[in-house]
This record gives structure tokens, sequence and C-alpha cells, in this order.
């Protein structure tokens, strides 16, 4: 459960009050379930005192904060436990937002965005789909899918190369035993011939 604490709950602004520079919205299930305007800066944590209380208990007391910035928000990590999740990268130090980041406290997955004026259009698969193809890099899941394949045909060759040695390593003990019989030795020139 995430609560967000307001100084008013009137939806007006008031000449102290800051206008709305970007909303952290909360997904469930990859579905929003709420959202938050953001003024100035915000405290997350479990801490009633924090501005957006997230009560999950891998969420640290005091876990992050926005902070706004030359008209961006930057995250930062508070020193919590389990560390704040940008894109799926563990961030260590103050990193700036860009519009559609996803951030992840604990088991709770928030995504910040600027360039929405009602959040709950979030929700459609298009919003998501249009990041551009520089930002994308920064996401885990193609880049772990490259990094697979990679590794799959890495191990893959590693194997076929010991498979290979342990032929011809049993090849040669062959001929040793057979010693000067035709057998063994056509199967030391056959299974040198592969290499």
């Amino acid at each position: 459960m995430v609560r967000y604490i307001s100084d008013e709950d009137s939806e007006e602004l008031t000449l102290q009050e800051p206008e709305i520079r970007a909303y952290l919205v909360l997904l469930s299930n990859g579905r929003v379930s709420h959202s938050f305007p953001l003024r100035g800066e915000v405290n997350l944590g479990r801490d009633r005192e924090n501005s957006i209380v997230v009560s999950d208990q891998k969420v640290s007391r005091h876990h992050a904060k926005l902070s706004l910035a030359h008209n961006t928000f930057i995250l930062q990590d508070e020193g919590s436990a389990n560390g704040t999740y940008l894109n799926g990268v563990l961030i260590k130090q103050p990193t700036r937002l860009k519009d559609k980041d996803r951030i992840g406290i604990g088991d709770t997955d928030f995504l910040f965005t600027n360039s929405v004026v009602d959040p709950a259009t979030v929700d459609q698969p298009v919003f998501f789909e249009s990041k551009p193809v520089a930002a994308q890099s920064q996401l885990s899941s193609p880049l772990s899918v490259s990094i697979a394949n990679k590794n799959t045909w890495f191990i893959l060759g590693c194997m076929s190369l010991t498979i290979l040695g342990l032929l011809v390593a049993l090849a040669a003990l062959l001929g040793m035993f057979v010693g000067r019989s035709q057998v063994g030795g056509w199967l030391i020139i056959y299974f040198m011939g592969f290499l």
C-alpha cells in the first residue's frame, strides 16, 4: 500500500504552492494504481514522515528522495538496505530522471513522467512503446536477452571444443593400447583431421 501525504487536500493551487512539474505513477502488475503529483522535494519510504509512504517490508524507513533541479527531478537513494533501481539498474549516486523512467524500491515500482497531463493514460501500451531508441538501450530486458544469447553461444562453443578434445585424447589412448595396429593409426589420423 502506498499513501501520499500532502499539506492540503484541495485541488486548487495557491500562490505559495508550486505548479505540478511531473508525476510519480505507482504501477501494480504493470497497470496504473495511483499517481502522485510532484511539485518539489519528495521523500519515499516506510516511515510516516515521508511524502509518499510505501508499506513494503523491502523498503527502508527513509528509502529515496526526489529533488527538483533545473526543471527536472533528481533521484537519490538515502542509504536504503535494498537499494533504489532506475530502469532495472541499481543507482549509486544522484541520477537525473527522464520521462518514462521506471523507479524500483523494494517490490514497488513507480513510473516517472513529466509529459502526461492525465497519468491514467499511462495504462495504454503505446505510452511504453513510444520510448526513443537511444533510451531503450538502457532497459534491462533487451540488453539481457542479447547478453544471454551471446553467453549461450559461448557456452556451446566451449562445450563442443571440450568434447572434441576428449575425443582426440580417447583416440590417442586407443592408439597406444592398440599399438602398431592399423586401427589405432587410422583413428588418430581421423580425429586429427577435424582439428
